[in-house]
């Protein structure tokens, strides 16, 4: 909890910083099929994380912007329909297969997949589970065929110049730097070559697919716990609507065609900056992991000292994020904490906001994340109402024991990323702006 000892983990203590328990890879070869980013050893990870930049710099995320309003779409008219019906939803169920299409249409420039992927359970005794090791096998099995078939679709394009730069996906962005980089050492002649070079492709393959898992199962849970709390808030709610009007102007309906004309505007927009990273504050859906090493120990604030050696480093951001060392009310849902000067009493202490991680390892698509988020509040918070359904759910699904944390019913709970209890039940409206611009007949 201590943002003093995380940093040191994570970015000063350079013999530690870049390293991931050993065994981590045992976690994600389910979900990744193969060794990525996430758990990949220092000397290794380092050359890849160099190519996978450039796919994720800032100069090229106004290229993936088009379809990510058409998928965010696709998103508000299922909202629509739900609050037409006016039945209760699960939204983080239904925010979830948006998310997975979203993903897929930025990371690998396809629209509407539908990837199926088993949660990753602790299980001593897993080897036994025959069945599910081979569906395991088989979902993976296909995973990379379907990915790989894209892979070398994409690269047939590039031999043959084939290739449509105002549309393309983190992978292209990607495979155009290795084929560039490859270009330049002589001895490679990968932009000859017929095939794919087998190395690059298996690894790939498997960031497409920790992309995949990553990027939407996080998403899905940021974009419900920001709608639950923008619902619980009204001043917040009014706040974050007026600006959406005053920088992207009242005219819903032209709003897709201004955010694709105009994708700096996501830029503008400090106060639903200010929400996002509220929200993964109260709700960060992941942590961070290190690997000890001999000889290196971490010193407290009261000048202790952690020697590392045989030990794991769990930076749980769940605590770091809510103890009164680090926030003026840790509980409380307040996004002017990131508006205001250095010296208020609200500034955020530094190094406890975790939610990206920060040093060498950090997350690679944070920008993209940002965006996205912003992308999605802006397209959906002034046309809909969510109202929390926990009361009915509750009585349709009696069981005994505590009901919330911390004074909250949607509090968190493992399904790989942190997701709202019972996925948020709740019912959707049509909001008052919604109808004041004819949302419901559009």
């Amino acid at each position: 909890m201590s943002p003093t000892l995380a940093t040191q983990a994570t970015q000063t203590a350079t013999e530690i910083a870049c390293e991931r328990p050993p065994r981590l890879d045992q976690f994600f070869k389910p979900l990744a099929g193969g060794p990525n980013l996430f758990d990949l050893p220092e000397k290794r990870w380092k050359s890849w994380r160099l190519v996978f930049n450039k796919g994720f710099s800032a100069d090229n995320l106004a290229s993936f912007v088009p379809g990510m309003v058409e998928e965010t779409l696709q998103y508000r008219q299922t909202l629509k329909k739900y609050a037409q019906s006016g039945e209760l939803v699960r939204l983080d169920l239904v925010t979830l297969r948006f998310t997975i299409d979203f993903i897929g249409r930025t990371v690998l420039m396809l629209s509407q997949a539908s990837w199926q992927m088993p949660n990753r359970e602790i299980n001593p005794l897993e080897f036994l589970n025959l069945p599910r090791y081979f569906m395991q096998w088989l979902n993976g099995r296909r995973m990379d065929n379907y990915i790989g078939a894209e892979l070398d679709k994409r690269f047939r394009a590039y031999r043959e110049n084939h290739v449509d730069t105002t549309s393309r996906s983190v992978i292209d962005l990607v495979l155009q730097a290795y084929l560039d980089d490859s270009a330049t050492n002589q001895s490679c002649g990968k932009r000859d070559a017929t095939e794919l070079d087998a190395g690059f492709r298996a690894f790939a393959i498997s960031q497409v697919r920790l992309f995949l898992f990553v990027g939407h199962d996080s998403m899905s849970s940021t974009i419900c716990y920001a709608l639950h709390l923008l619902s619980s808030n009204p001043s917040t709610l009014s706040q974050i609507r007026s600006e959406h009007d005053t920088v992207l102007g009242s005219d819903i309906r032209s709003l897709p065609s201004l955010l694709v004309e105009q994708p700096q505007l996501l830029g503008s927009l400090p106060y639903t900056t200010a929400v996002i990273k509220e929200t993964l504050r109260l709700f960060p859906p992941g942590s961070g992991i290190r690997q000890g090493a001999r000889g290196v120990e971490l010193v407290g604030e009261d000048g202790a000292r952690y020697p590392t050696e045989n030990t794991l480093i769990w930076i749980l951001h769940t605590a770091m994020h809510r103890v009164a060392e680090n926030w003026v009310s840790p509980d409380a849902f307040l996004p002017e904490r990131w508006l205001v000067e250095p010296g208020h009493r609200l500034y955020p202490r530094k190094g406890a906001w975790r939610a990206f991680e920060w040093g060498p390892r950090n997350c690679i698509g944070q920008s993209l994340a940002m965006t996205e988020l912003r992308i999605a509040l802006a397209m959906i918070v002034r046309d809909f109402d969510f109202t929390p359904g926990y009361e009915e759910w509750d009585r349709l699904h009696s069981r005994k024991g505590i009901r919330t944390y911390r004074g909250e019913r949607a509090y968190q709970i493992e399904e790989a990323a942190a997701h709202p209890a019972d996925n948020y039940p709740c019912r959707i409206s049509i909001s008052e702006l919604g109808r004041s611009r004819d949302l419901e007949s559009s």
